[in-house]
């Protein structure tokens, strides 16, 4: 194009003709180009919308309840029999952590399940063989909180953006940190659950309710099973902090040096209670810490954390 009609606009009548219809072709070419990329991300949208809505992330549904015990009713003549489950072997998850490591990539690299099967508590045995990354299951009621808990050693934040199938889900999965072993021999002083704090109260959108000291006098205790055994946990306290703020943040505490430690860093987290539950963990008592953002925005440095002891 001749330098003296650069500056002129495509509608100008002294505009060249071959370079008006040029640059009109053009504009066509890049309003089709936007329509199609608009429409694909409108459906790109609407089909996480489901995923997230109807699909739950990528959650399974709560397992049935197993019943503890399963009664045999006697012939005339007999005495009454109750027959009791077999004690599951509790073999440390740690113990399978390199074999079940090629199956933390990608979904088509989901390993065979290496812990027996009879290891595990069975309304928990088809979700392993789903996804071995399965350690356990939180239930808080109150709440829509009835979801599996995982753990990927050697790649923490795997399941920050997944759900349980290992697809993309804006809600991720809650997840154990890979610093806490679960093994019934070691375990770590503090065990750490992780979760998004979700706009629509998915993952642990609810978990914030606890800020509310009536619910939690409501809801004072809650269950996280491993895979091997049931066990229910007290709230000892609901704070709220945010990165950095602290000397000794809770996030930090997974296994304390000593008893003096331990006691130091469970004062550090109760010193931030927001309210008194009365409740003192003993030296010794297994700890469990819930972990979320202090509020919906996603680069927010503020955290909401729940700290329970276990008491059956």
């Amino acid at each position: 194009m001749p330098r003296r009609y650069r500056k002129l606009r495509g509608d100008t009548a002294y505009y060249p003709f071959a370079a008006r219809t040029g640059l009109r072709a053009r504009q066509r070419r890049h309003a089709r180009l936007l329509r199609v990329l608009g429409t694909a991300a409108l459906a790109l949208a609407a089909v996480l919308l489901v995923r997230q809505t109807v699909f739950r992330g990528g959650q399974p549904n709560a397992p049935a309840p197993i019943a503890a015990a399963q009664t045999i009713t006697p012939a005339p003549g007999q005495t009454h029999v109750t027959v009791a489950p077999v004690a599951a072997t509790r073999d440390a998850l740690a113990d399978t952590r390199e074999a079940d490591a090629a199956a933390h990539t990608t979904p088509e690299s989901a390993a065979a399940p290496t812990v027996e099967s009879t290891a595990i508590l069975p309304q928990y045995r088809a979700l392993y063989e789903e996804n071995p990354d399965l350690v356990g299951w939180l239930r808080i009621d109150g709440t829509d909180i009835d979801l599996p808990v995982v753990q990927t050693p050697g790649d923490n934040e795997y399941y920050l953006r997944r759900g349980f199938d290992r697809f993309y889900a804006m809600g991720g999965t809650l997840f154990l940190d890979e610093r806490c072993s679960l093994s019934p021999d070691a375990p770590a002083d503090n065990w750490l659950i992780y979760g998004h704090n979700m706009r629509d109260g998915s993952m642990f959108g609810q978990l914030v309710y606890y800020r509310d000291e009536d619910f939690y006098k409501a809801h004072p205790t809650f269950t996280f099973d491993t895979l091997y055994e049931h066990a229910t946990w007290q709230v000892v306290a609901a704070l709220d902090t945010a990165l950095g703020a602290d000397e000794q943040p809770y996030y930090t505490f997974f296994d304390a040096a000593n008893k003096l430690d331990w006691q130091r860093r469970v004062e550090a987290i109760t010193a931030l209670a927001l309210y008194d539950t009365g409740i003192t963990p003993e030296y010794g008592t297994q700890l469990l810490t819930l972990s979320t953002c202090g509020d919906t925005r996603p680069d927010t440095d503020a955290r909401f954390a729940i700290l329970a002891m276990r008491v059956g």
